[in-house]
């Protein structure tokens, strides 16, 4: 690894770039990677993990199909100020997001990445066919 440091550092920070540059890269120790891998995909995990994400994303999305339910004029009345807008080239749009909608759209979305861990570290099925 170069100890010259990029153009683009502040004075502050060449001393810092000098030292993480002068530590030689170490390749990590055998089995590490296997041992990591045992501990991610360990099989009590799955069950938790999908139980959470259900208690996140189903009440989120109950509360984010009310709301469009109740307000989904609103909603087609922001969207279609966005579009025209966009389409105009100002910016004269106006729409309101309710701070609790924006928290249910972040719940769903942890418990989307939540589901998806479970659904990645679980093993895989093995398929059988018979002739």
């Amino acid at each position: 690894m170069s100890r010259f440091a990029p153009p683009d550092l502040e004075p502050v920070e060449r001393g810092t770039h000098e030292l993480l540059a002068s530590v030689p890269p170490r390749a990590l120790p055998l089995g590490f990677r296997d041992a990591v891998m045992r501990q991610v995909a360990s099989p009590g995990r799955m069950t938790w993990e999908w139980i959470v994400a259900a208690a996140l994303a189903l009440p989120s999305l109950a509360f984010l199909a009310q709301q469009l339910w109740a307000h989904g004029d609103e909603f087609s009345a922001a969207l279609n100020n966005v579009i025209v807008t966009a389409a105009a080239d100002s910016a004269d749009a106006f729409f309101f997001i309710d701070g609790a909608t924006v928290l249910a759209l972040v719940l769903v979305g942890v418990a989307s990445l939540i589901a998806a861990h479970a659904a990645i570290t679980a093993p895989p099925r093995r398929i059988t066919t018979s002739r």
